[in-house]
């Protein structure tokens, strides 16, 4: 394992990183131009001083990426886990944002299609008929406004145009797990209206069996479908309608016993957390449904163009959990969640002409989110002879108002300075009351109570760009991001002291993006120190007899590190990817923890691994006029992480090899043999003490070695 590592970080620091969306055109051998939209304008991925890495369709289809966090291994200082049972866990640069708490914001802004989601648990993990998936690392909050503090995720789906094409992709593997999706698209009206129509279905036996109820847990079961129309009149006016709903029965991060501390020794220990068996009286379970209307009007103008983007999004979740992980009918507890959310942005950005570029515009967001956190005690607590509820209900209002604008001024050929400016006003509401258990021993009946809070920032960011030629950019850049503060809404006494305030982020980076050998290679890097200003931290802590993550804001905390990203293509058919991050991320002032007086000062933030590389290698060769062969290799690895800001619990070296093997045909149609995790790596995405039982320690396991076989075939 040592001379693994010491094979791939030497590989890293020698080659650099990868820029993953390039790939190479088939008369030249070249390394394509890749058009992101990062700075809200169509530009080369190489222009934009911003460390971003994207995915192309071909990049997607290549690499077998058809979950979110598929994709996540192979990226510089990102971390996404999609298993998480609180919800959905996104790390960039250090900082994670994975809480169920209805009052708290994410720290990384996704959006599909300029759709900010407003919870990362509303993210459709199966992925199929994208353009282009776009990764943007360090705060965003100039462009793309206040829960960016760690940057932003951009997932942009495939337009309907004149062409009729279509995509059908059906793969089945081990734990009987079906993948299929399915998209057409073309003219209605030929230069006038198109429509395109995608679905998909993903399901999977689970991996974890619950020996006493006889369920198959942490399964996947999820079915979505998305709708588009455009309208268009020449180039000069747009219209894009996208409809989109998803039903998913995924019954994910079952929870296994690692020591069951008061119990050993008992046959109700159960002490083998890495079996993939549990036995708890109680399944878990998790439903989500959504549903999401947008309206997209792109109006060129004099000059420049007038973007328009209307959405509103519906969101229902419920989630059970067994909360002693035992046999015993000691405790669970339930979630349900029923959030709704209204956006709208409008902005102008001009021509490409003259020394002075720039984008202006005006954000409004408003969300409802309802939710009702239940605690179900036993019979076997003694407390009661029959198991009761008891309740803590929240209603949590968000509105935000926000004006912003960059400007690109070329000074010379080579020397040019970007300057932006982001106002946001925010105000955030909470009814909370409680209806208790009938004797008021784990929850106590509370009446309504009304909270409120408004904030206002102005987030600022100035680069200064050099291009040293046609295919070299270096820049220097410095930003602040903000995310607001909010309640502790689980709360069983919400007062003041369940109040958290917002964090702030300072951002210095320099980078240097390059296109080398005649477009052969590609070469980028970047250096980063950031640092925070009452960073917002969860933690797991008992809440009235509820295991809940609460936030608190630690007084002051750094991230610093390195991102190096490469791609070559040394001869014709052969691509070579190499990505390397360092990290250090660190708490500088964390007294005063918890509610004992805890000091984590000093600690390592949670999932933050100081060390992250990926190497990917695929070789195309033809086997007949009309016939080729694909062979590819992806091996990761990441350093240890932290699954707590206590630092006592975490999961060592993780390293992951991925594979594919097939055909293609000149008609269209390919066949695949792929395999992940194929040295059938164990390692834990969560762990922690459990909250009932004294001394128990429990976890969540990865997937393990999955393999199985894909056909595709589009026109």
């Amino acid at each position: 394992m040592h001379v693994l590592k010491r094979t791939l970080l030497c590989s890293a620091i020698c080659v650099g990183s990868a820029g993953i969306a390039a790939s190479a055109t088939a008369q030249t051998g070249e390394l394509e131009e890749i058009i992101v939209t990062a700075q809200k304008r169509a530009e080369s991925i190489q222009d934009v001083p911003i460390s971003v890495s994207a995915f192309s369709a071909e990049a997607i289809r290549d690499q077998g990426i058809g979950r979110i966090e598929d994709f996540a291994t192979a990226l510089p200082s990102v971390y996404i886990d999609m298993r998480e049972l609180r919800g959905t866990s996104i790390s960039i640069r250090g900082i994670v944002s994975d809480t169920n708490n209805p009052g708290v914001d994410q720290g990384v802004g996704v959006y599909v299609d300029g759709v900010y989601m407003g919870r990362p648990t509303t993210i459709n993990n199966s992925l199929y008929d994208l353009e282009r998936i776009e990764v943007l690392r360090g705060p965003q909050g100039t462009l793309y406004g206040k829960n960016t503090i760690a940057g932003a995720i951009n997932f942009i789906t495939r337009k309907p145009g004149d062409e009729l094409r279509g995509d059908i992709s059906a793969s089945y593997g081990n734990y009987d797990a079906i993948r299929a999706s399915a998209s057409i698209s073309g003219p209605v009206v030929p230069g006038k209206f198109y429509v395109g129509i995608s679905g998909g279905i993903d399901r999977r036996d689970g991996l974890v069996k619950n020996l006493l109820t006889g369920t198959d847990l942490d399964d996947v079961d999820s079915l979505s479908g998305r709708l588009t129309a455009v309208y268009s009149e020449n180039d000069d006016f747009e219209l894009v309608v996208r409809v989109d709903a998803s039903r998913d029965r995924t019954n994910s991060g079952a929870i296994d016993i690692l020591d069951n501390g008061a119990l050993t020794g008992t046959p109700l220990a159960d002490p083998d957390g890495w079996d993939r068996k549990v036995v708890q009286n109680r399944d878990t379970v998790q439903n989500r449904d959504t549903f999401g209307a947008s309206g997209e009007i792109n109006w060129s103008l004099g000059g420049g163009k007038l973007t328009s983007i209307t959405a509103y999004r519906d969101f229902k979740w419920y989630n059970l959990a067994d909360n002693d992980y035992t046999a015993l009918d000691l405790l669970a507890s339930g979630i349900s969640e029923d959030q709704n959310q209204f956006s709208q942005e409008l902005r102008f950005a001009s021509g490409d002409s003259g020394p002075l570029t720039y984008v202006f515009g005006v954000y409004y967001f408003h969300q409802r989110l309802e939710t009702n956190s239940a605690a179900v005690i036993g019979a076997d607590l003694g407390i009661y002879p029959e198991a009761v509820t008891g309740n803590i209900l929240a209603t949590v209002k968000s509105e935000s108002i926000a004006g912003f604008g960059q400007a690109v001024y070329h000074v010379t050929d080579q020397f040019s300075v970007t300057a932006g400016l982001r106002y946001t006003w925010e105000k955030k509401d909470v009814i909370h009351s409680q209806i208790g258990d009938p004797f008021g021993l784990l929850l106590a009946t509370m009446p309504e109570r009304r909270f409120g809070r408004s904030e206002d920032d102005f987030s600022p960011s100035l680069s200064l760009n050099y291009k040293w030629n046609d295919k070299v950019l270096t820049y220097a850049t410095v930003s602040r991001g903000f995310k607001s503060g909010g309640y502790n809404v689980f709360s069983v006494t919400l007062t003041d002291d369940a109040e958290y305030d917002p964090e702030f982020v300072t951002s210095y980076e320099i980078g240097l993006k390059s296109d080398l050998l005649d477009n052969h290679l590609r070469f980028n890097a970047s250096a980063y120190y950031l640092r925070y200003k009452d960073l917002q931290v969860n933690q797991l802590e008992l809440v009235g007899g509820l295991p809940q993550f609460q936030t608190s804001n630690a007084a002051r905390a750094r991230s610093k590190g390195v991102e190096l990203e490469l791609t070559a293509r040394p001869v014709n058919g052969f691509d070579l990817t190499v990505n390397y991050s360092y990290l250090d991320a660190k708490f500088r002032d964390y007294a005063n923890a918890t509610p004992g007086g805890d000091d984590f000062t000093g600690n390592t933030m949670v999932k933050a691994p100081k060390h992250n590389i990926s190497v990917g290698a695929q070789y195309e060769a033809s086997l007949s006029d009309t016939l080729s062969l694909t062979l590819r290799g992806d091996l990761t690895h990441r350093s240890r992480i932290f699954f707590g800001p206590d630092n006592v619990y975490s999961e060592g070296d993780v390293t992951l090899l991925n594979g594919r093997i097939g055909i293609g045909s000149e008609q269209g149609w390919s066949l695949f043999l792929w395999g992940r995790n194929l040295t059938n790596k164990d390692y834990a995405l969560y762990r922690n003490d459990g909250v009932i039982i004294g001394g128990q320690v429990v976890q969540s396991l990865s997937t393990p070695r999955t393999y199985g076989v894909e056909a595709r075939f589009k026109f």
